[in-house]
C-alpha cells in the first residue's frame, strides 16, 4: 500500500441518541464507523435502500458524495475527512475481522480527541489512521481476490508463515523463501501482487504494530520490547521505529501511555 493518505480532520463523538448532522457532503474522503450502537447509512440520493453498519465495519464515501445517516441507537462514532494520492478506490462499506486490532485503534484515536492537536499529536492521528485504512485496504484486498479467482494460495501461505514467525530474530526473507520452495526474487514478486508491499515491510508492519501495543501497554524497557518484537536490539528497533512512524519509541510512549 504505497498510497499518500493526509487527515484533513479527525473526531470522536461521545455517545448520543442523534447525529448532529443527518446529511453532509465532503471535500475529500469521509470515514463514518461505530464505537458503540448502529446507524443506517445511504451514500447520495440513489435508489438503494438504507445500509445499518455497526462496529466493526467502517464507511467510506467519496470525495463530493453525500452522506445520508441515521442513529438507529444511543452511538458513539469515530469519524474523518481525508485525502488519497494515486488510484484508490474504497468501498463504501468494510468489515474489519481483526476487532482487537481495530478497537486498541479506536482508542488511542479517542484519546487524542481529548487533548489539543499539537504537531506532534497530528502526526499520530495521521499514525493511526494509516493503521485503520491499512486493515480495510487488506479486507477489500482479500474480497477482490475471492471474486475474481486471483487468490495465490501459496501467497496466503507466505502471509500466514510471516504472522506466526515475525515476532522471532530468526525470520528472514531467504527463509520464507526456503519453506515456500521459492527463490527470494520470486517470493517477493508474487507477494508484492498479492499484498500490495513486499514480505519485510509486512513483517516489519507487524513488529511494529506489536510493539506500540507494549509500549503503550507495559512498563517493559527498549531492549526488552526489541527482544519481544524480533528486532536485534533497541538500538536497531529504536531506528525503525523512528523511520516508520516519524517518532521515537521514548516520545511515543510518553503520549500513549494508558
Amino acid at each position: 500500500m504505497t498510497r499518500k493518505i493526509q487527515v484533513m480532520r479527525y473526531y470522536y463523538g461521545k455517545q448520543r441518541e442523534q447525529f448532529s448532522l443527518t446529511e453532509d457532503t465532503y471535500e475529500g474522503w469521509s470515514m463514518l464507523a461505530a464505537e458503540s450502537g448502529r446507524f443506517s447509512f445511504v451514500l447520495d440520493d440513489n435508489a438503494q435502500e438504507n445500509r445499518i453498519a455497526e462496529f466493526g465495519e467502517l464507511v467510506f464515501c467519496p470525495p463530493g458524495h453525500t452522506l445520508r445517516r441515521l442513529a438507529l441507537e444511543p452511538i458513539s462514532f469515530h469519524f474523518a475527512e481525508f485525502t488519497l494520492s494515486g488510484r484508490w478506490t474504497l468501498p463504501d462499506k468494510v468489515r474489519i475481522k481483526d476487532v482487537g486490532r481495530l478497537s486498541s485503534t479506536f482508542r488511542y484515536l479517542q484519546e487524542q480527541q481529548e487533548e489539543d492537536l499539537s504537531d506532534q499529536l497530528r502526526e499520530d492521528v495521521q499514525h493511526l489512521f494509516e493503521d485503520l485504512l491499512f486493515m480495510a485496504y487488506r479486507e477489500q484486498l482479500t474480497a477482490q481476490q475471492k471474486r475474481s479467482g486471483t487468490i495465490d494460495p501459496l501467497m496466503n501461505q507466505a502471509a500466514a508463515y510471516i504472522e506466526t514467525q515475525a515476532l522471532e530474530h530468526e525470520l528472514s526473507l531467504k527463509g520464507v523463501a526456503l519453506t515456500l520452495g521459492l527463490s527470494s526474487s520470486q517470493l517477493t514478486r508474487r507477494f508484492q501482487a498479492v499484498y500490495g508491499m513486499s514480505p519485510v515491510r509486512y513483517a516489519t508492519k507487524i513488529r511494529l504494530s506489536r510493539a506500540r501495543l507494549l509500549l503503550a501497554e507495559t512498563p517493559d524497557t527498549l531492549d526488552a520490547i526489541a527482544e519481544q518484537c524480533g528486532f536485534q536490539n533497541a538500538f536497531y528497533f529504536s531506528r525503525v521505529f523512528s523511520q516508520h512512524m516519524q517518532i521515537s519509541p521514548s516520545a511515543y510512549r510518553r503520549t500513549f501511555r494508558v
